[in-house]
Formats: structure tokens, C-alpha cells, sequence
């Protein structure tokens, strides 16, 4: 392990020109992962000595399982380790100029990443970061993509490993995908100094069926990155059979242009323009300033002056927005303080509203002596040769056309911060969302504000780090909790305990000697946001804040918009009670035309977004808050409120659920998940207290255990239908269907958790009350004696099960025909039987005629059909019809990853079942034993029930 010379292997006195660093991935080897595995080729040593002249090459290797596989911390060793190699093997003054290019496979370009941002800002390891000139990136996943998230694509390169992976490992890497991302915003920086060379791969690596690493991740996307295709696997994409292979060739010749090309060094305009002569600027940087290098750089790359007599082609114009308090007026000021003898003027204006705006000039013209006039102010800037810089601070109201004031012509410099996004139309070179801080820098500003004595480094940022997790990386959050520190009010160990206690408390405290001359505190801006949309006094107003308070109780982030639509959709269909009607967002009560009016929610959504309230992802129609602002958006509510709210948000979450089974209604219930479980947490208190619409309460908590059980989370779906069992006896009795479909649907939870005796006797309780009371044909009866036949079967009881089945069959295909779904319900479930009991050519013709009109009526990707499709397999392999079971089976696996997603538990299960039959070494018998029937009593989305099991009231 560590840096090793693969060439020259003995001191040479040629004259070497360039250290070539390769360093491998996860699991890798210094030696295999770049070695051919036929010809044996070691091209690092066998090829590259030959095509690039006077190169040093070496090989970095590592543990990746240490370094990826506890802490982040360990990237940090393998990356110093990395560094203190390469400064011993560079000791002299011609090694130490001599050019470096890095040559990384996978998640070794993590590790080179690490190390040059360190290099930039350890001053033992300058010398490394000025000496590099370019980077290879053979497969380094940069971030995440639209199919699989970061910590989703670093958990396939571990399962691409020869060996398999720890769980202990892809656990890190999940939970560390976070930090590792983030290493992408750390270093893009820095990347103007180097040449980069990114070359991505376009063959599946087995057993997967998609790329380990897609091509949107494994590109930087930055200006003049070489961006170059290898048909070839993530594995196989850095090992090359002779020096003609093509991609070795693209390889080499750019190294060797690498070589050529100059390094580029930053313009340095010190002394080019005349010494700055007005500074009106209203305070100073904070003294805890942190982070931030990315949208400092940009803006020294963007807004800077070219020449003091030079003539720009336009006004320089550049948007800072986003939530308040995430640190945009301080990224100003710190730009005015670098910058200020590279601008002749540098002035300040408040631009909360014209009056303040008038006043800023009024102050420009006293200072520079001219008139009081705005006019005056803004012509003579127009006409000045010299560099100016205006700064436009806190042009928040969305009624205030800002640009306005801007002065004429194409002279001069102009930054504007601002809550709102649509200010970036005034942008002419470039805008910069400000949301989270980087994770890192947060904990880096948590530990410095804090001021913590006679507490190592490494502990502060430890007990720094759940800290900055709780307050969302919020710039102002954290420098308020701090001071709350510094101050002595609470320690740093205690501060997560007393905020979950005391957060009002907490984010309202204003220190007396803070550390900038920002005058409120996290929820007093936020505070001001609001109180400037409720004094517009109209409609749009009104309906923007009823759903910032609506979206407070939904989860945070990924708000679908079509919650809304389904909602008052739904509302339409169905007679609401009077109850209901006055527990509705007045958005959707209000609206009477015959479609949802689109501009309505419009105006209230992007009024809250024109303060950075919200955030909106127009891709996907998707609304995201800030965690602060979303427990805000609760706190500043009195308690009467706080209920109201409550109970509208959750009766307008499960109006937006139906008791329909098509795959767009799965598709929708799986969104809900988080905002179901969000709305729950936040009732803390049992919702069953009142009998004031108790009846309405209970289809509410039904349709979120619905989506429990959709989502596999039947224990959380269990709680609520024991809840909904409880009061439905207490005030109907025990056998009043209502009750029954109770019970019923308790019965189904009881089995997917494995509680079976539990799941029977409930069962057969139900089957008894229905058939005297409802009778033997009854719909409901026949779904409870479907159940019964389900938990004989789960138990063993096999014959039992199948006779059961057999009559449930007889009864719908008379009453509901050949074709109706709880008739093809039967039909799946009995061939269950007959496989179960070797009849296995029986169970293959129900399986295809079931299939057959599944295709047919819902189509070939809905969850049903996939069901079928599942099970046609498994009857194909018990009769060794393996060709044909393998078949489906991939056909299953490819949809149900597409529609349900890479970790749906049914994507597992068939995920299991193709890898375990595709491996060819199993019997007919091993198969039979080994293979799993998916019941169409299965709820599709996780558990093993389908919704024909529960009974569905007509609403």
C-alpha cells in the first residue's frame, strides 16, 4: 500500500517532465485494477513509459473499505496520506515544479478530490495543488442522477466488487453520500486550474441491468471538460489489452496535450486601476465568516473589473437569492472588503422599498458631493469611466421593480441580494441560489462561533456536527445557537435536547455582542416575510399564507403540487359532509367552477417562493421548505390555530386519496409516505379525543394506514387500523360492517407482519359474523372467505385453503364473470393452491389465463400484471422451463425498478428471485423451495397483500 514507482523502477537521471498519479476505487488494487485480465497488461507500466515521454509513474494504494467505510474522517487520512507521499517524493526544487496529473478509476477520484482541496488549504501540501495541471476521471460518480440517489449509485460500485461488500460499508456510504457529494461543490472551484479529462461508460456491469455509473454523474459539466465514452463496464473501463486500444490511445494523447498546454493563471489586476477613493458601506464583514469559497470565486470570476480604462460590452448584473438568513448580504460584503481597491466607488443600498432606495442615493449624492436627487445620482454613475460598485441589499417585495434604479448604459458593477428567484431576470452574469451551507463549512462556522475553550478540535466538531444536522446547515441559525453557547447558556451537548424542548426560544434569542449588524433573528425574518404578505390584504395573499401553513404539517421537501389537484378532484366526485367542508384549504372550497383553477394556486405558490419561503421545482412540480421554515411555519401558530391546521391539512391529505387500484394510484399513495408520516408526528396527541367528526376521522386514519400498507410500513399501519378496530367497537358494536371491514383489514396487517394466529382468528370471526348477517354470496363474505383461505395457507393448511378458494372462485365467476378483478384475484390465488400441492400444470394454465386478461385490461406494467407475470415464472421454473421463466423474470425486474423504484420491496423480491435463477446451478426442486408466490392478496407496494383484500366502503 501507499505510493509506489512503477517507473523508472531505479533512479534515473533522465529528464523526467511529469509525475503520473494513478489511484484506484473501492475494493481496488494498485496493481489489478489497471491489469488486463487475459493479456495480463499493466498499462501504467508496460504502455505509458512509452507514449509519454519523461513521465514518473506512479501507483497509490489504499484500504477503500477503511477509507469509505466508517467516517469521513478516514477520507481525510487516505487524502493526507495521498499528499505527504507525493511532498517526500518531490523533495527537491526541480521535483517540486515538476508538472502532476492524476489518474483516477471510480471512488479513487473522491480521494484525489479530497486531496486537492486540501492541498489548497494546508499549507504543508501547497506545492501538490500548484503542481497539478490535470485530472483523469475514469468513472468518478460526481453526484447523484434522476434514476438512483448519490449514496444509491456509491452502494452499486461496492456491489460491482469482486468480494462481497459489508453491510457495514454500504451503510457508510449511504450515510456518508452526504459529505461525499459534497466534495464536488468544495472543489468545482478550483477547477479552472486544471485540465480535466472525464471519461464515462456505457455498458451495464452484471447483475445490473443500468450503468453502476451514469453518464450525468460521472461528468462535472464544466467549461472545457474533455468528456469522452469507453464501451466498456465500470470495471473493465481502466484496463486496457495493448497500447492500440482506442481508449488508451484517447487516454495518452491527452495526457501529452495536458503537458503542453499552459497552466492558466488567475488574472491579478493589483494596480491596473486607480485606488479606491468611496467606500459606503454600512458595516463589516462578520469576524465568523466561513465557507462560501464557491459563490466568492464565481463573483471574483464574474463581476470584477477587466481594465481601469477598459470598456465592458455590458453592466455587469449579478442575482443573490434564497431564504433569509442564509448568508447573502454577508458573501456581499465580504466581496466589497476583498475587493475594495479594485473599484474606484463601492456603494450601499437598502432596498426594501422606493423610499429606502431613494434615501441610498440621496446618500450616495451627500458623500460624493452632488445633488440629493436619484436622477443626478444615476447619471453621474452612468457617465463615469472609472469602476464602480452598487450594491443592492434586501430588494424583497415582490412589488418593487428594482431595476428601475439600476443606471443606464453598460458601466459598472451591480450586486443585488433578494428573497425572491424572479429578481434573476436582472442577472446579465450569472445568479446564485443561497439555501444550505455546505455541511463541512456549517460545523467549521457552529465550532468558531461557539468559541469553546479547552475542547480539541476534533471534539468540538464532533459534538458540533448533530447540531448543524438540527438547524439545516441555516447560516443565521447557526450563528445563533453559538452565541447561545458562547454565551454559556447551554453547552453544546445539551443544545439538541433543550432545542427539541425550547426552539422557539432558542431561534428568537438575539445575542447583545453579535457577530454581525444583521438586526433579526431566524424567526423574526422569516416573521417579516409573512407579515409583508398578509399586509397585501387580497386573495392570492390569503391562500399563500393558509398553505404555508398546510405545507408545515406535509413533509419538507418534495411537496407534490397534484395533492391539490386530486384533492378538489375528489371533493367533486363525492358528497362531502358538512364537517369535512369546513375542515378544507379555502383555496379548494372556494373554487366552484367546473375545473380546479390552475392560476389560483399559481399566484399563492409564487407568492410564498417570491420571499424564498418555498421553493419550487418546476421539473417536477414539486414544492420543497427549508426544515426551519417548515417548524416555523407551526411555531408562530397559537394553539386553537395550531389544531385547525392541523385537522385541514389531514383531511385534505386523505381526501387526496382514493379507494381506486390503477397504477397512477399507486404511483401518487407512494408520494404520499412522507407527508403522511409528517402529518401523524406532528399530532402528538390521540385524534380520536372528540366525537365531533369522529366517523370523518376514521376514513381519514383508514386511508393513511392504506398508505402504510402500500409503502410496507405495516407495523405503523397496524397502530392505526388497532386504533380505528378500538373506536369503531366502542361506538357500532361488534358486528356492524363497518366494524367487520375493521377487523377484516386488521386481519391482512396481522399477516404481512407474520402474526399469523392473530391474522386467522380474526379471520374467522369476520367470515362468521358476514355469513350470518350478510349472507354466504355477499362480496364482503367472499373477500373474508378469501382471507380465511390465505391464513390456512400461510399456516399450512393447505387443503383447507383450497377448498375455500375453490368455492370463492365457483361464486364470482357466476356473479362478476370471467373477467372482473376479484374474480382474476381468485383464479391467481387458487393456482397458489394448486402449486402448493404439486398440481403444477393446473396452476401453469390459471397463471396464463389470468396473465392474458391482465395485459389485456391494465395494461403490461401495472402492478397487478407484474404480479402475474412474477408467478407465470415461478410456475415455469417448478416445471424446469427455465429459458422461458428467466425470460419473464428480467422483463418483471427492468419494469418494476422503472415504475416502482430500485428499492421497492417488491423490486427486491424480484431483484432476489432473478439473481437466484439466473445463476443456473439450481434443481427444480432447490427452485420450488426457494421460489416465492406473490398472493394477489398481497398489497403491491411491499407487504404481501393486495387492496381486493381490504373491503372499500362506498364514500
Amino acid at each position: 500500500m501507499g505510493l509506489t514507482v512503477l517507473h523508472p523502477l531505479l533512479e534515473s537521471n533522465e529528464d523526467l517532465k511529469v509525475d503520473l498519479v494513478a489511484v484506484h476505487g473501492l475494493n481496488g488494487s494498485p496493481t489489478e485494477t489497471w491489469r488486463h485480465p487475459k493479456t495480463k497488461a499493466f498499462w501504467l507500466q508496460d504502455f505509458l513509459p512509452l507514449d509519454v515521454i519523461g513521465a514518473r509513474v506512479f501507483s497509490f494504494g489504499y484500504n477503500a473499505d477503511v477509507a469509505f467505510g466508517n467516517t469521513t474522517a478516514h477520507i481525510d487520512d487516505i487524502s493526507r496520506d495521498l499528499l505527504s507521499s507525493l511532498v517526500d517524493k518531490r523533495e527537491d526544487d526541480n521535483e517540486q515544479r515538476r508538472p502532476i496529473i492524476f489518474i483516477a478509476h471510480s471512488l479513487g477520484g473522491i480521494v484525489v478530490k479530497r486531496a486537492l482541496f486540501q492541498a489548497r488549504i494546508e499549507t504543508q501540501y501547497k506545492s501538490i495543488g500548484e503542481s497539478t495541471v490535470g485530472i483523469v476521471f475514469l468513472g468518478t460518480p460526481h453526484r447523484g442522477s434522476e434514476k438512483a440517489t448519490y449514496g444509491k449509485i456509491l452502494a452499486n460500485i461496492a456491489t460491482t466488487a469482486s468480494r462481497r461488500p459489508t453491510s457495514q460499508l454500504l451503510n457508510a456510504l449511504q450515510v456518508n453520500s452526504e459529505f461525499l457529494m459534497g466534495l464536488t461543490s468544495n472543489f468545482k472551484f478550483q477547477l479552472p486550474n486544471y485540465q480535466v479529462v472525464s471519461f464515462y461508460e456505457l455498458r451495464p456491469t452484471k447483475p445490473f441491468s443500468t450503468l453502476v455509473v451514469e453518464k450525468c454523474s460521472a461528468l462535472l459539466e464544466i467549461n472545457g471538460e474533455d468528456q469522452i465514452p469507453v464501451d466498456a463496464n465500470h470495471s473493465d473501463m481502466c484496463k486496457f489489452e495493448a497500447r492500440s486500444d482506442e481508449v488508451y490511445e484517447k487516454l495518452s494523447k491527452r495526457l501529452n496535450r495536458m503537458l503542453k498546454a499552459k497552466k492558466v493563471e488567475p488574472f491579478n489586476i493589483s494596480g491596473s486601476v486607480i485606488h479606491n477613493q468611496y467606500y459606503n458601506v454600512p458595516h463589516n464583514v462578520s469576524s465568523m465568516f466561513t465557507g462560501r469559497q464557491g459563490i466568492c470565486q464565481e463573483l471574483e470570476e464574474k463581476c470584477l473589473p477587466s481594465k481601469a480604462d477598459g470598456v465592458q460590452n455590458e453592466q455587469m448584473r449579478f442575482v443573490l437569492y434564497g431564504l433569509g438568513g442564509s448568508g447573502k448580504t454577508q458573501v456581499c460584503l465580504k466581496f466589497a472588503q476583498d475587493n475594495r481597491e479594485k473599484f474606484w466607488g463601492i456603494f450601499w443600498i437598502d432596498a426594501s422599498s422606493n423610499k429606502t432606495v431613494e434615501q441610498g442615493y440621496e446618500d450616495v449624492g451627500q458623500t460624493c458631493g452632488l445633488e440629493k436627487d436619484v436622477k443626478i445620482v444615476q447619471r453621474w454613475l452612468s457617465n463615469s469611466k472609472d469602476p464602480w460598485l452598487l450594491i443592492f441589499d434586501n430588494a424583497d417585495d415582490p412589488g418593487l421593480d428594482v431595476s428601475q434604479y439600476f443606471p443606464a448604459g453598460n458601466r459598472g458593477t451591480i450586486l443585488l441580494t433578494t428573497r425572491n428567484p424572479e429578481c434573476m431576470v436582472h442577472a446579465t452574469v450569472g445568479s446564485f441560489e443561497f439555501g444550505q451551507m455546505v455541511f463541512e463549512e456549517a460545523v467549521t462556522l457552529l465550532v468558531k462561533t461557539a468559541a469553546i475553550e479547552n475542547l480539541s478540535r476534533e471534539a468540538s466538531q464532533r459534538l458540533a456536527k448533530p447540531i448543524v444536522e438540527t438547524l439545516g446547515c441555516l447560516a443565521l441559525a447557526i450563528v445563533q445557537a453559538g452565541a447561545v453557547i458562547r454565551q454559556k447558556l447551554c453547552t453544546m451537548e445539551e443544545y439538541c435536547d433543550i432545542y427539541s424542548r425550547q426552539r422557539r426560544q432558542l431561534l428568537s434569542h438575539q445575542p447583545v455582542q453579535a457577530s454581525s449588524d444583521y438586526r433579526f433573528t431566524v424567526y423574526t425574518t422569516w416573521e417579516v416575510s409573512v407579515n409583508m404578505i398578509k399586509g397585501l390584504s387580497n386573495e392570492a395573499a390569503k391562500n399563500a399564507i393558509e398553505l404555508l401553513q398546510f405545507f408545515s404539517f406535509l413533509h419538507f421537501d418534495g411537496i407534490p403540487k397534484v395533492i391539490l389537484e386530486k384533492a378538489w378532484t375528489n371533493m367533486q366526485m363525492r358528497q362531502s359532509s358538512e364537517w369535512t367542508q369546513a375542515h378544507q384549504l379555502r383555496l379548494l372550497c372556494n373554487n366552484r367552477s367546473e375545473n380546479l383553477e390552475p392560476f389560483l394556486i399559481w399566484k399563492a405558490v409564487t407568492l410564498l417562493s417570491s420571499f424564498s419561503l418555498i421553493s419550487i421545482d418546476g421539473m417536477n412540480n414539486r414544492i420543497s421548505m427549508h426544515p426551519l421554515v417548515h417548524v416555523w411555519a407551526r411555531d408562530q401558530m397559537i394553539e386553537t390555530e395550531l389544531m385547525h391546521s392541523w385537522t385541514v391539512a389531514a383531511s385534505t391529505l386523505a381526501i387526496s386519496i382514493s379507494w381506486e387500484f390503477q397504477s397512477d394510484d399507486y404511483t401518487f399513495r407512494r408520494l404520499l409516505l412522507p407527508h403522511v408520516n409528517s402529518c401523524l408526528k406532528c399530532h402528538q396527541r390521540d385524534v380520536f379525543t372528540t366525537d365531533d367528526g369522529l366517523e370523518e376521522m376514521l376514513n381519514i386514519v383508514d386511508k393513511f394506514a392504506l398508505v402504510y400498507s402500500e409503502s410496507g410500513q405495516t407495523q405503523e399501519a397496524v397502530k392505526l387500523s388497532e386504533q380505528v378496530l378500538k373506536v369503531r367497537k366502542r361506538i357500532l358494536g361488534d358486528e356492524h360492517p363497518d366494524t367487520l371491514k375493521s377487523m377484516n383489514n386488521l386481519a391482512c396487517s396481522y399477516s404481512d407482519l407474520g402474526q399469523r394466529q392473530e391474522a386467522l382468528k380474526l379471520s374467522e370471526q369476520v367470515l362468521k359474523v358476514s355469513k350470518r348477517i350478510l349472507g354466504d354470496e355477499h362480496p364482503d363474505t367472499l373477500t373474508s372467505m378469501n382471507n380465511l383461505a390465505n391464513s390456512y395457507s400461510d399456516l399450512g393448511q393447505r387443503q383447507d385453503a383450497l377448498k375455500l378458494r375453490e368455492q370463492v372462485l365457483k361464486v364470482r365467476k357466476r356473479i362478476l364473470g370471467d373477467e372482473h378483478p376479484d374474480t382474476l384475484t381468485s383464479m391467481n390465488n387458487l393456482a397458489i393452491s394448486y402449486s402448493d400441492l404439486g398440481q403444477r400444470q393446473d396452476a401453469l394454465k390459471l397463471r396464463e389465463q389470468v396473465l392474458k386478461v391482465r395485459k389485456r385490461i391494465l395494461g403490461d406494467e401495472h402492478p397487478d400484471t407484474l404480479t402475474s407475470m412474477n408467478n407465470l415464472a415461478n410456475s415455469y421454473s417448478d416445471l424446469d422451463q427455465r429459458q422461458e421463466a428467466l425470460r419473464l423474470r428480467e422483463q418483471v425486474l427492468e419494469v418494476s425498478k422503472r415504475v416502482l423504484g430500485d428499492e421497492h420491496p417488491d423490486t427486491l423480491l424480484y431483484m432476489n428471485n432473478f439473481m437466484y435463477f439466473s445463476a443456473g446451478s439450481k434443481t427444480s426442486t432447490e427452485i420450488s423451495e426457494l421460489r416465492y408466490d406473490l398472493k394477489d392478496t398481497k398489497k403491491t407496494f411491499g407487504t404481501r397483500w393486495n387492496p381486493k383484500k381490504w373491503i372499500k366502503k362506498n364514500r
